[in-house]
């Protein structure tokens, strides 16, 4: 009689510890930090002054930049196929989703796209948006793989690091960088692209980072949270766009020695996170961190913000929304 009450007892343990730890697995994959709990940039509110800079942030490391005379994306991602989709099936660029959200960031043309490197994340609708506005296409050779697979028949300007180009009033000078470790899509190489393809298969390519400069003002935008060592030492930047993505998987260490070789080495007075947020979810919906089990966006901004101090604005962007940096320290940029 004892023992079978004993083994009972045992039984309903093990059955609450699987069950706790079942909990905490869902719970893992489904809670994620708030990002209201961290100071956001305020919308700019009016029309803009004649060649005035608008920046906007459409999701991942996806930016517009428009002077009223020439836009220049930095990446082409507004699909952004949910979680089953990115796991099961095979990916195509969604029409109306794109239409809908270049509507929603009052983005009418597109000049040129400068794609930072080729996972499905960066590079998804590249090819579509550069077709359909007749923009000039910026990337790697696995870029022009995708482009081709796309039937895209204008040629695909390999960038070199370095080198910069002109878009009317823009100078967008690109950097070879890492991407950031641990990388689990290796991808089809470039010769053995095909659409549709899976998530995994789109390739990594070279990753870049690029200076856009405007009249006085100098933005960086680093997509990928890779270490670039000393890429940044004799380049000066008002604004950082910062990639964060999987930063907290690095270790305390390597985010402050990020830190130090992109926002603080630049001179920087406004850091802007971007790829914080969770690209499965459509950009019909507010822009939330990824879940706890996947990236802890929560402790890369704990770290961040000590790091910033009084010295540097750290300020999360709005989806979609004119970026209004009038009342912080970003130098030619205000």
């Amino acid at each position: 009689m004892g023992r079978g009450l004993s083994k009972r007892r045992l039984g309903r343990i093990a059955l609450a510890c699987v069950g706790l730890a079942l909990a905490g697995l869902i719970a893992a994959f489904t809670l994620r930090p708030s990002p209201e709990a961290y100071p956001t940039l305020a919308a700019r509110t009016g029309p803009p002054t004649p060649g005035q800079l608008t920046v906007r942030f459409l999701g991942t490391s996806t930016l517009a930049f428009d002077d009223g005379q020439d836009v220049v994306l930095i990446d082409g991602y507004l699909s952004r196929p949910g979680v089953v989709a990115l796991l099961t099936r095979p990916l195509r660029p969604d029409q109306a989703a794109i239409v809908r959200h270049l509507k929603q960031a009052d983005i009418r043309r597109i000049s040129a796209l400068y794609v930072a490197h080729t996972h499905f994340d960066h590079a998804l609708d590249s090819a579509s948006l550069a077709k359909a506005y007749g923009a000039a296409l910026y990337g790697a050779d696995t870029m022009a793989a995708i482009a081709a697979a796309e039937g895209v028949t204008a040629p695909v300007h390999r960038l070199a690091s370095g080198q910069p180009s002109t878009v009317g009033a823009f100078q967008i000078t690109p950097f070879r960088t890492p991407h950031a470790p641990g990388d689990v899509a290796a991808g089809a190489t470039a010769a053995d692209f095909r659409i549709p393809a899976r998530a995994r298969a789109y390739p990594e390519g070279d990753a870049h980072s690029f200076l856009i400069t405007h009249g006085t003002c100098r933005i960086l935008i680093v997509p990928s949270a890779g270490h670039p060592g000393g890429v940044f030492d004799n380049v000066r930047a008002d604004v950082v766009m910062l990639g964060v993505g999987n930063l907290s998987r690095q270790g305390p260490e390597a985010v402050a020695a990020y830190w130090r070789d992109t926002g603080a080495a630049t001179g920087a007075r406004l850091v802007v996170p971007i790829h914080w947020d969770d690209f499965s979810r459509s950009l019909d919906e507010p822009l939330k961190p990824f879940p706890y089990a996947i990236d802890r966006f929560d402790q890369t901004m704990k770290q961040l913000t000590a790091l910033a101090g009084d010295q540097i604005a750290l300020r999360l962007p709005r989806a979609f929304e004119p970026m209004d940096w009038s009342g912080l320290p970003a130098g030619g940029c205000a």
